[in-house]
């Protein structure tokens, strides 16, 4: 199967490594290298001949690991295998974010509950730290206690638990600290190992110095870290790694419906440029939607202010943590980045994905074979080493993975369905169901030979931006969103492509989000619609309802861990109580939900176009219409 209109420029930013003699890999380097290191976790010298189904059905896109695997695996690095984290909290300060940094620099969204409950056994924040810097290349030396800054990720995460710690000390008053930065390589320089080009060491200047900023305003209102603070400080170290431009900080933020900070939290991102690095979502349970039944006024409230911030810029979104808890043994209230895999502390996830739209795959028999193969694949992959302690004992008794699917909506086409028909199909339903039993039972026999854990659950739907790119499908379980749309992409600006792009006529911004990254547009008319014609609806014409019912029959027929899932509101298409009532019919049956409305906010991922506006466009073309981003933006991008 050949790339989509967009996949090769996807495929060549995002997973393409540079190979020793300087040129980047082509697909099918790729795919070996990614079957081969799959091969050797499991004790496997170089791929055998039972991989050798493996590699055609990922070189031909049958079935794609995540992103994760496509850029780590069989590389050097030897860690980042895993998509998400969830980061928890225990008893020190410094444990929680130094864990963000590092998996955030590993390529891994990172998902945190601020709930207090989680938060009330840290030790206070007792010292406020004045930070310098000093650089031998620039810079006259300086009076300050001075740490020295390695440069490697180690040595980053090192300079941030130097300030945390500072900050716990017992003394109190004021410390002063100068960070030396004389042995971070220049801006420019290539990274070896993890990949990419250095940003020199401007973004850890201004993570360190917002970091300090935040634990003084914290020891000013009695040392305590509260929800918004804490949030605030893994944004920054986000934000620092954003600027790096080797890859897109994701994360989650969630906050139980009942904490005092609620109404605070749920207006957090109001403001575009606050807060851009994560994704919200309220934590709800069996007791809230009794609440909002009763009338509770608390729970009313939230809800009130929910709906009307979904309708407004599209956050809050709900996570349901009674539902997540069902199968699971430990604390769960937590989810990555996109809320499709519910997390225990510490827990990583492991994705992989089936092309449903793949033309092999209208033989039900080669369908499930890919299902059974995606899933051998996660299990062995859930072998590799982690970066902490705490992952490695919640990994091998959990053995987490999740195999989802993307092209849902050509698949339905292409048994004459359209998405709206899929509620009503017994043929749907049972589908759903085997491809279900057809993993766990991979999943289970693969475990059995290794020795290992069966997981402890196996199937998600998620958003699958970047890979549904690849073949040129739409992505997750999502409809089209668009028949004509524009779609905007980030590059940093020193990607040697973006000469190219302005070359050829497309409109190249700065991202208004993000330092250091361009914004290029590309004019889409959809491929599924070019290929299904009529049978392909895209999302505005698909009712909420229905967009919301459909969720929950892949969420109760297919994905034991979540579906990620954003349905997608014209402006003024529905007003707060209509979308009040819905969610409280319909929030007590999903694992979590986001209500995204069209053009919330500057420099969206996709904007609908006329089919006039689409062909007077400079450059135009047909591709696939949802971002390599959940809602707001904030996914990783491998």
């Amino acid at each position: 199967m050949e790339f989509g209109p967009l996949g090769s420029e996807v495929y060549k930013r995002t997973y393409s490594r540079t190979k020793a003699d300087g040129t980047g890999e082509v697909w099918s380097e790729t795919v070996e290298r990614v079957v081969r290191g799959n091969a050797e976790l499991a004790g496997v010298l170089g791929v055998t001949s039972d991989d050798a189904g493996l590699v055609e059905r990922i070189a031909d896109m049958r079935i794609i690991p995540a992103g994760r695997h496509l850029w780590a695996s069989g590389s050097e690095s030897g860690l980042g295998l895993f998509n998400c984290h969830r980061a928890g909290w225990g008893s020190e300060l410094a444990e929680h974010f130094l864990f963000v940094f590092d998996q955030l620099m590993l390529g891994g969204g990172v998902g945190a509950n601020y709930s207090e409950n989680y938060l009330e056994d840290l030790p206070p924040v007792t010292s406020k730290v004045r930070v310098g810097f000093y650089d031998s290349r620039t810079d006259r030396p300086v009076l300050l206690r001075r740490f020295h800054v390695e440069d490697s990720r180690e040595g980053w995460v090192a300079a941030l638990e130097h300030l945390l710690l500072a900050s716990c000390g017992a003394a109190g008053g004021t410390v002063g600290i100068t960070f030396d930065t004389s042995a971070v390589r220049p801006a420019g320089a290539p990274i070896r190992g993890f990949g990419g080009i250095a940003s020199g060491p401007g973004p850890l200047v201004d993570m360190l110095s917002s970091v300090a900023a935040a634990l003084g305003a914290a020891v000013s209102a009695g040392g305590k870290l509260t929800p918004l603070v804490a949030m605030g400080i893994d944004h920054a170290i986000a934000a620092c790694v954003v600027s790096g431009n080797v890859r897109r900080s994701a994360r989650m933020s969630i906050l139980h419906w009942r904490s005092p900070d609620i109404f605070d939290f749920i207006n957090c991102k109001a403001d575009p440029e606050l807060h851009w690095s994560t994704n919200i979502s309220v934590e709800v349970d069996d007791d809230f939607w009794s609440a909002v039944h009763d009338g509770d006024a608390d729970a009313v409230a939230v809800l009130s202010a929910v709906s009307a911030g979904m309708l407004d810029n599209g956050e809050p979104g709900f996570f349901n943590s009674s539902l997540a808890a069902e199968g699971e043994a430990g604390d769960v209230r937590c989810t990555n980045p996109c809320g499709e895999i519910t997390l225990e502390d510490w827990e990583q996830c492991c994705l992989g994905h089936v092309n449903l739209a793949h033309p092999a795959h209208a033989d039900p028999e080669e369908l499930l074979e890919s299902f059974r193969m995606m899933a051998r694949f996660l299990v062995r992959a859930t072998l590799a080493p982690s970066s902490h302690v705490g992952q490695e004992i919640v990994k091998n008794r959990n053995r987490r993975i999740g195999v989802g699917f993307f092209g849902f909506q050509e698949w339905l086409a292409s048994k004459g369905l359209k998405y709206s028909d899929a509620i009503n199909s017994t043929d749907v339903f049972y589908a759903l169901g085997w491809w279900k039993s057809a993993v766990k039972l991979a999943a289970d026999a693969e475990a059995a030979r290794l020795g290992i854990n069966c997981p402890v659950k196996y199937t998600t739907v998620a958003p699958t931006g970047s890979i549904a790119k690849l073949p040129g499908t739409t992505e997750g379980m999502h409809p089209v969103y668009a028949k004509f749309f524009m779609r905007r992409v980030r590059y940093a600006d020193s990607s040697p492509d973006l000469a190219r792009l302005r070359a050829a006529g497309h409109p190249v911004e700065p991202c208004i989000y993000s330092p250091r990254t361009e914004v290029v547009s590309f004019y889409v008319a959809d491929a599924a619609v070019e290929r299904f014609g009529e049978l392909i609806e895209s999302v505005d014409e698909i009712p909420l309802d229905v967009l919301l019912v459909t969720q929950a029959l892949v969420q109760n027929r297919y994905a034991d861990n979540a579906v990620s899932f954003t349905a997608n509101v014209a402006p003024g298409q529905y007003g707060t109580d209509e979308l009040y009532a819905l969610l409280q019919a319909m929030g007590p049956f999903l694992k979590g939900s986001t209500i995204f409305p069209d053009l919330s906010r500057p420099q969206s991922p996709m904007e609908r176009l006329s089919r006039a506006e689409f062909e007077t466009a400079t450059f135009h073309e047909v591709g696939q219409s949802l971002d390599d981003a959940c809602a707001t933006g904030a996914c990783p991008i491998r």
